[in-house]
């Protein structure tokens, strides 16, 4: 083999193994947070929507500032027609080329663009606050999602030791009956109960496979074979979480200032008190300064005509002036204007007192959970407690054969019960605890 093929085997060998190892990469909770963060399409389009109040707000901070247009414009005449050459009316034929540049500079507008840049800059902060709540409202759904793959893979944990431990009570029970301590009817039933047990295995390995692709598609990934991920310190987390059970009112008073949806509805109030003022506008008179500058030049055939720089010397015109609008009667359209205006304040206003009510509400429903959750974890963990000793207990008299495989099943499945529960306690706790945090502001993995 040359040189060169060598050469891209190594590349191509280097390639693949970099695929696959990057296939296989586990991801943290961090990272799937980070991720959606940049590619989900709710934080997208609510990106989008933010650029575009900081668009309108430039727009209302550039009113204040002059325009400038300008303006060109040919025409041909035929038949009787002024002839510029003598000023006498007569059958000729010409053609005349003229451009203009114009501007307005507003000066007083009843404070209507002020107000507009207000009411601009409350829209920006609204919809940065709504950029915030998606990007919450995202984070939560992922951890939700993470911590039920965490609590499936327990549980498929434990569903694997049961077979290991049936596996050892089905031999024992064979042992037995060679020994003639036993019938052939405890060999079938240790054997029956394995299979159940091997049956639970694969019903946990589906639900924590199906957990994997539900967090893979929540985060949009294109690939999910292979996509896994990396398991956190669920007891400092939920160590941590326990010292976050304070009172409810407690955590409604410091949320009202951090939450997103809290803000966005305090940004459109104000918001539409400015566009009050804005209604209000269409009362004052309106000042602006404008000038303008024009010039042109003619030309008619089978005539002397004065030269081009003649003509733009004579015909430039130089124009300033004030112009003042006094509204007088518009149809009633600024007093309807200024109604909507009040309407629309009173409805931001119910608005505001709608999420407020709904936050608190919300609080108290996530602290009590979270007080049940914890009582609830330390209920299951007596119940191991108690069912690891019962069961320990049946385990060493089914060794020596003086309990029945039956009193050891039962045994057995009261501790993967109370396993079972604890886990599920465990992880509810953590969940309960990090919608504590989530209402006072903190990040997910402090």
């Amino acid at each position: 083999m040359s040189f060169n093929s060598k050469g891209v085997c190594l590349v191509v060998g280097f390639l693949m193994v970099s695929l696959l190892s990057y296939g296989q990469e586990k991801w943290t909770l961090q990272q799937c947070i980070d991720y959606a963060m940049s590619h989900n399409i709710q934080i997208k389009q609510k990106t989008i929507d933010k650029e575009s109040a900081e668009i309108q707000l430039h727009t209302s901070k550039m009113s204040r500032l002059p325009d400038l247009s300008g303006g060109v414009n040919q025409s041909f005449d035929f038949g009787r027609s002024l002839n510029r050459s003598n000023n006498i009316v007569d059958n000729s034929q010409s053609a005349s080329t003229g451009f203009s540049l114009s501007s307005n500079t507003p000066i007083f507008t009843g404070f209507r663009i002020t107000n507009q840049i207000k009411a601009n800059e409350w829209s920006v902060k609204a919809a940065m606050a709504d950029l915030d709540k998606v990007k919450e409202d995202i984070s939560l759904n992922i951890a939700s999602s993470f911590l039920q793959i965490l609590y499936n893979r327990e549980i498929y944990k434990v569903a694997k030791e049961q077979i290991v431990l049936n596996k050892e009570l089905a031999e024992r029970a064979k042992e037995r009956v060679k020994a003639g301590s036993a019938a052939e009817s405890e060999v079938s039933e240790a054997n029956a109960t394995l299979a159940v047990k091997e049956s639970d295995a694969t019903t946990a390995y589906t639900n924590l496979q199906l957990s994997l692709v539900d967090l893979a598609q929540l985060l949009e990934l294109d690939q999910v074979k292979d996509f896994d991920v990396i398991e956190p310190q669920i007891d400092s987390l939920m160590l941590v979480g326990l010292s976050n059970i304070t009172d409810a009112e407690l955590i409604f008073n410091q949320a009202l200032g951090t939450r997103p949806s809290v803000k966005a509805a305090e940004s459109r109030f104000e918001q539409s008190r400015n566009n009050l003022a804005i209604a209000r506008s269409g009362y004052f008179p309106s000042l602006s300064f404008g000038a303008s500058y024009s010039n042109g030049y003619y030309h008619t055939y089978n005539s002397v005509n004065p030269s081009l720089s003649d003509q733009l010397n004579q015909n430039s015109r130089r124009t300033l002036g004030f112009s003042l609008s006094i509204p007088i009667f518009n149809r009633f359209e600024t007093k309807d204007q200024v109604k909507q205006a009040k309407n629309n304040i009173i409805q931001q206003q119910l608005a505001l007192e709608s999420v407020r009510k709904t936050l608190r509400k919300d609080i108290q429903q996530a602290y009590y959970n979270a007080v049940a959750s914890r009582d609830k974890y330390n209920a299951s963990r007596k119940s191991v407690e108690a069912s690891q000793v019962a069961f320990r207990f049946a385990y060493d008299k089914h060794s020596a054969g003086k309990a029945t495989s039956y009193e050891y099943n039962e045994a057995n499945n009261r501790r993967l019960k109370a396993l079972s529960e604890e886990i599920q306690a465990k992880y509810e706790l953590v969940f309960r605890c990090k919608i504590l945090d989530f209402y006072m502001g903190k990040p997910w993995l402090n």
